[in-house]
């Protein structure tokens, strides 16, 4: 728990923020999103791989800003820190959470301690290096996890296929309206969802006029929305989940195939959310696009009723590096300072 004093003292002055792994495209988003934050100010830039960079050597849009050079953790000092944002790959956090002083907070756009049972972890992963911390962090799905956040001082930020799954499904399973038995989830990503690297089948050119559902059938994203379920809602779900990539590089689009009634469906979403400022509902029979929250931190859904009674289709979109990683990030950072959640992120969508 971040204590009332330390509330006080970061709200007089900026909140000093470290990042590490600032060289992969969540890195580059969260620097892009903090350097129009009033209240935040980077301070230290972590990555043994590019230790002694200018971030600008790595992302050129980042030439001409003031900047700190990147270091590695060994030479990084947290004295003069408040959050660390933790943007490596997974598997690097876990074997590394000891060494951050323990008045620092932690937010991790990893998945290293999104699913609290060690053993289905590292069935999905590998061996966990920390699993003492893992009961430790608050999984941060903001519109769900409000109270547990505030008084976090670890954040998990959600995957962004889960993003995208749970927004819309949660409060229909809370609400008991549709039938929980074998919900079907049909994703698309872009191909920045699986990071900034040289992976020769992630290369645009390999998947350019192509389309491809990868995963095996066994996601290691399907425990982790149905362990947020359950810890949700007490009930056990079983999520039948195909992930696809396709040929952009950013944007997720979620098909999620129910039974229950369209527009119950829709009015119990508008509902829920009518106060979110992050969550768009449309009218029913009105389905979203990919274009439409490129840029920013929404979630929009959808709503159709199928030609065959009681089957309902519902389709969410986010941009996966914003609401699906780095904007999710700032808004859990935003509630956990008592900042207003909107400040520093772009509602608008880039067009066109």
């Amino acid at each position: 728990m971040i204590s009332k004093k330390k509330f006080k003292s970061v709200l007089r002055a900026d909140l000093k923020v470290a990042i590490m792994g600032p060289s992969g495209y969540t890195g580059h988003e969260i620097i892009r999103i903090i350097l129009k934050h009033p209240n935040v100010k980077i301070k230290l830039l972590i990555g043994n791989k590019s230790e002694g960079k200018q971030i600008s050597e790595i992302f050129s849009s980042l030439s001409h800003i003031n900047l700190p050079k990147i270091k590695s953790l060994k030479a990084a000092n947290f004295s003069n820190i408040d959050i660390v944002f933790s943007c490596m790959p997974s598997g690097n956090l876990d074997s590394i959470i000891h060494l951050i002083p323990k008045n620092v907070v932690v937010i991790d756009l990893s998945a290293d301690f999104r699913i609290k049972d060690v053993k289905l972890f590292e069935k999905y992963y590998t061996r966990h290096k920390n699993p003492k911390y893992l009961k430790k962090f608050t999984y941060g799905l903001t519109e769900f996890n409000r109270n547990k956040i505030k008084r976090s001082r670890y954040i998990a930020c959600p995957g962004c296929y889960p993003t995208s799954i749970l927004i819309p499904i949660l409060p229909l399973i809370k609400k008991n309206i549709i039938y929980n038995n074998d919900i079907i989830v049909d994703s698309k990503s872009g191909i920045s969802g699986a990071g900034r690297n040289t992976k020769k089948g992630l290369l645009f050119s390999e998947n350019y006029n192509s389309f491809k559902a990868y995963g095996g059938g066994d996601h290691r994203h399907i425990p982790e929305i149905e362990s947020c379920i359950y810890d949700q809602t007490s009930k056990k779900v079983n999520i039948i989940f195909t992930p696809h990539l396709i040929p952009i590089n950013r944007g997720i689009l979620s098909t999620i195939y129910l039974k229950g009634d369209a527009l119950l469906i829709q009015k119990t979403l508008f509902k829920y959310y009518e106060n979110e400022s992050f969550i768009q509902i449309n009218d029913l029979g009105e389905m979203p696009k990919i274009s439409d929250v490129i840029g920013t931190n929404l979630c929009r859904i959808g709503i159709l009723q199928h030609n065959k009674k009681n089957h309902v289709i519902v389709t969410s979109v986010i941009d996966n590096l914003l609401k699906g990683a780095s904007g999710q990030a700032i808004q859990n950072m935003n509630l956990m300072f008592d900042l207003p959640e909107e400040l520093g992120l772009d509602q608008h969508s880039i067009w066109p």
